[in-house]
């Protein structure tokens, strides 16, 4: 099964809630369409500044390199959603990053 990895920039917090939840939260809305393999955090320097980022790595069903990508894409698309309707906004933009992982490499891959 393909595997990909979903990288949240996580910006500003709604009042009451902790970075914790939000990342339950992601795994929540991410786990009921794939299975979820593993999280994690990172902070990485992008531009002139570091940014946070949940980083959730999940399976998708093998069919077709653009049927999985597609399914990758939703997969995010159902992630931000949830998050930012009621945790915390997902930003910046450009720091969203959604990469394919085989033979151990990750390849970006084009969200639009």
């Amino acid at each position: 099964m393909p595997s990909y990895r979903m990288h949240l920039p996580v910006g500003a917090l709604r009042p009451g809630t902790s970075p914790v939840q939000v990342e339950e939260q992601a795994v929540l809305a991410l786990g009921s369409r794939h299975h979820v393999e593993r999280t994690d955090l990172e902070a990485p320097v992008l531009g002139a500044r570091r940014v946070g980022r949940l980083v959730l790595r999940f399976q998708v069903e093998e069919t077709s390199r653009s049927a999985e990508d597609e399914q990758a894409r939703a997969a995010l698309a159902a992630v931000i959603e949830h998050v930012e309707s009621s945790w915390a906004s997902i930003a910046p933009d450009e720091s969203l990053l959604l990469t394919c992982g085989t033979g151990g490499r990750f390849r970006p891959i084009p969200l639009g």
